[in-house]
Formats: C-alpha cells, sequence, structure tokens
C-alpha cells in the first residue's frame, strides 16, 4: 500500500460489525492509510423534504465511529450509499481507488442482510483489491436499538467537550437517539411498553399544542451528525408522529478533544451564525462557513439588499434551500465522503462559476439548473 492507501470497511448498524474497526486501524496505521466507513441504503429510501430518519441514524452511528478513529490518530471518513450491498461495496472499491476491504464472514441474525455467504462471495471475486474476512463475536451480539444511546455513541465517538450551541431549529430526523431513556422507547420516541401516565402526559401535551399554549423548546446534546434528546421526549414523539419537519431545541454539541479541525469548524460556524442569523447549515469542512458568507454578499449585491441578515434569510429561502434540496434528491453528497449537503452546494457553486467562464456569461446569467444539469461529482 502506498501512503495515500484507503482501507473500505462496510458496516451494518449493529455493533458486532465493529469486529472489524480493530483491524481497520491496525492496517490503517501500518500502512499510513484513510478509512472509508460504508453504510448501504436500500434504493427504494427516499425523502423528498430532507433525511429519513434511517439515513439519520446510519450518519450518526458513522460519524460517532469516524470520531472515535480519528480521536485517536486514523483519518477516517463516513460514506452513504445506495443500492444492492455487494455490487455497492465492489463499486465504491473501484470508484475510491481502494486498496483493501474488510468485511465480516459468517454473519448471522440482522448482519445476514449485509453479508450472508452469497454476498460475501461476490465481494471477493469482484473486489479491485484484496479483501480481508474477519469474524465477529455473534453470540455476544446486541440487536441493534431502534433509538440511539447518548452514552453509547459518545463513548465510540472518543473524548469529547461539551460546547453550547444556544437556540436553534432542528431537523426533526436527525433526532437519532435518547441520553437517558432509549432503552425505553421505540422508533416513535413512544415507550415500548405503553402506560397510561405516559399517554395522559402525551395527551396533555397534544391539547396545549392545539389551544396555541407556548411549548418550550426541547433540549438535545449533538455528536456528530445525530442529535440526542435530554429533554423533551414526549415533544420529539409528538413532532414524529406529525411527521413535522423541524423543531426549535436549546443544543449542546460535544466536539472531539483531540481533533483540532472540529474545534476550528465550531468557532467558524459561531462566527457566521453571529453575522447572518442562519442556524440550520451544517458543514464539514474548514473554511466553508465563509465561503457560504461570500456566496451570502454575492447575493445581497445582486439584490440590492443592504442589510446581512435580510439578505441572508432571503438567499437562504431562495436560493440555499431549494439547492440543497437538489443535492439531497441526487444524492450528490455520496460521491464525497465526510460531506455534509452544503459542502457539496459549495462544490455546485463552484462548477456555477467555472460554467460561467467557459461561456462568456456573467455568474448570475447561468441558472442553478443549469448547473446542476452540467455537475459531474469529481
Amino acid at each position: 500500500m502506498s501512503t495515500e492507501a484507503r482501507i473500505l470497511v462496510p458496516l451494518d448498524l449493529l455493533p458486532a460489525g465493529e469486529a472489524k474497526l480493530p483491524v481497520a486501524e491496525a492496517q490503517a496505521r501500518a500502512f499510513g492509510s484513510e478509512v472509508i466507513l460504508l453504510h448501504v441504503l436500500p434504493e427504494r429510501v427516499e425523502n423528498d423534504e430532507g433525511v429519513s430518519p434511517i439515513e439519520a441514524h446510519a450518519h450518526a452511528y458513522l460519524d460517532a465511529l469516524a470520531l472515535r478513529l480519528r480521536s485517536d490518530g486514523v483519518r477516517a471518513q463516513p460514506l452513504i450509499r445506495y443500492g444492492s450491498v455487494a455490487a455497492t461495496v465492489v463499486g465504491v472499491a473501484r470508484e475510491l481507488a481502494v486498496d483493501l476491504v474488510i468485511i465480516g464472514t459468517n454473519m448471522r441474525g440482522g448482519l445476514a442482510r449485509l453479508f450472508p455467504g452469497a454476498i460475501a462471495d461476490e465481494i471477493v471475486h469482484n473486489a479491485p483489491c484484496p479483501v480481508l474476512l474477519v469474524r465477529p463475536a455473534l453470540e455476544t451480539a446486541p440487536p441493534a436499538p431502534p433509538v440511539r444511546s447518548f452514552v453509547d455513541d459518545a463513548a465510540k465517538a472518543g473524548p469529547l467537550a461539551p460546547r453550547a450551541l444556544g437556540i436553534r431549529t432542528v431537523e426533526v430526523a436527525r433526532i437519532v437517539g435518547s441520553v437517558g431513556r432509549p432503552a425505553e422507547l421505540g422508533v416513535d420516541f413512544r415507550p415500548v411498553k405503553s402506560n397510561e401516565e405516559d399517554d395522559a402526559r402525551l395527551k396533555r401535551l397534544r391539547q396545549a399544542m392545539e389551544r396555541g399554549v407556548p411549548i418550550p423548546p426541547i433540549e438535545l446534546y449533538k455528536v456528530g451528525y445525530g442529535y440526542y434528546v435530554l429533554d423533551g421526549h414526549h415533544r420529539v414523539a409528538l413532532a414524529k408522529q406529525d411527521h413535522q419537519l423541524w423543531i426549535d431545541a436549546i443544543v449542546t454539541e460535544y466536539l472531539p478533544l483531540t481533533e483540532p479541525e472540529a474545534q476550528r469548524i465550531f468557532t467558524e460556524r459561531q462566527r457566521f451564525e453571529r453575522a447572518t442569523g442562519l442556524t440550520r447549515i451544517g458543514v464539514a469542512r474548514p473554511g466553508n462557513y465563509a465561503r457560504l458568507e461570500e456566496l451570502i454578499h454575492e447575493y445581497a449585491e445582486s439584490q440590492s439588499v443592504d442589510v446581512l441578515r435580510e439578505a441572508a434569510r432571503r438567499w437562504y429561502s431562495e436560493v440555499f434551500r431549494p439547492l440543497q434540496l437538489r443535492v439531497r434528491a441526487r444524492r450528490l453528497t455520496q460521491y464525497y465522503p465526510g460531506e455534509r449537503t452544503a459542502d457539496v452546494v459549495l462544490r455546485v457553486a463552484d462548477h456555477r462559476r467555472r460554467e460561467a467562464q467557459r461561456l462568456g456569461r456573467t455568474v448570475e446569467e447561468v441558472s442553478w439548473e443549469e448547473t446542476l444539469s452540467t455537475f459531474k461529482p469529481a
């Protein structure tokens, strides 16, 4: 392997699959490799309004594992793809020119969906590189939790430090776990074992909301992509029940202590939010908040808007949000390991500038629709 080597580790969302990680970490250290943590979702996963709950769970899980590897000094990035497992694993291995694929063998139970013998055989026979098979300890493997545990995911992520983000609006689908009650709750954030007291409390909350009684924001912890409920489980249950897209929350983000890049991004986000008033945009690459602010300034100039926050509000609703949904619909983030939708939006904006230069036109003369029609993932 070269110093630029990559190791691909396909993972289900079950803890048993993590048996591959110590092997991947040892190989990465030995050869200076980057680890790509891959989860494959079925093609039927769709959500025109934003991220789906199953995608959010996958992102949160992979982020926690990638954070832990990076905190231990191993370069690691999460990646979500869609399709059949074997073909997708082989396709990613070719596309990213990986040097080693590490998969599980002799899987049973839930993991059988990911790597039964036939699928493992298909990967071994078609992969463009060596494939290493690792046997997990299935006899002690717990089932996949419907509600993720903050304690467990924070432990996976490595040493963390809390930083107050304050109040903001959060995508309900990205609320994937609980701080204190994960074992009690189902995927709908209702108790697995129904009880009259809980039902009555939920009913009172519903009635208060229908009467227009002000409801305080929920309290969330954030690790990587996922949010975990500290206070407000009933409000989250109602939001999910009503297919609500957004919810107000007081958020505390837990940042990796050993990753200066994460600290830098957090500081850049605070500055961006103070300047623009926008709290719904997350990026994964340093410097990208400043680049987003540049786009807002360009929009303000083109629209003759003098107040930055007003320009930011209009830019978000007229430009960023529609573009964000188009990027998500085309699943463009799957081509850029570790990146968020906003990072890819900036790639599209860069392409728009290049297209304007190529065509001899101003940037404003090249529509976003035209830009997306010619955008090809690198």
